[in-house]
């Protein structure tokens, strides 16, 4: 497999919002290829993934978290919402415009079926998707 390319442009906005984190401990990835790159790393504690456009712009980032710190009515939500399904992993999504939703990794206990729940802070339910 062959390293991706990272221009200095992008690695200078990671620094910018990251300074702690040391370059080598990042992985960089396509989140959209040729589009918007990807930066999955940890602090020790928790799991980031940045995702930054090629013209230097991020445009989120995303925070693994522990079930028990989601919002209420988030877990209410995600319950009502998918009946058969229980909630295996969490991240919060913060976006720049500074928008937070929760994204919900379900799986169905009568088929083993996986996908990622998204819901806003309020609980209003916003997307089923499958991680690529």
């Amino acid at each position: 497999m062959s390293k991706l390319f990272v221009p200095n442009e992008i690695l200078r906005v990671f620094k910018e919002y990251y300074p702690d984190i040391n370059l080598s401990d990042v992985e960089w990835g396509w989140e959209v290829p040729a589009k918007i790159y990807e930066a999955s790393f940890d602090n020790g504690e928790v799991e980031f993934e940045v995702e930054i456009t090629v013209t230097g712009h991020v445009l989120l980032s995303e925070v693994s978290m522990e079930l028990e710190d989601v919002p209420e009515l988030v877990i209410a939500a995600a319950n009502n919402t998918f009946e058969d399904h229980s909630i295996e992993e969490a991240d919060m999504v913060q976006y720049s415009n500074g928008d937070i939703s929760y994204e919900l990794a379900m799986k169905s206990a009568d088929t083993g079926e996986e996908f990622e729940a998204h819901f806003r802070d309020d609980g209003m339910f916003l997307a089923r998707g499958y991680d690529l």
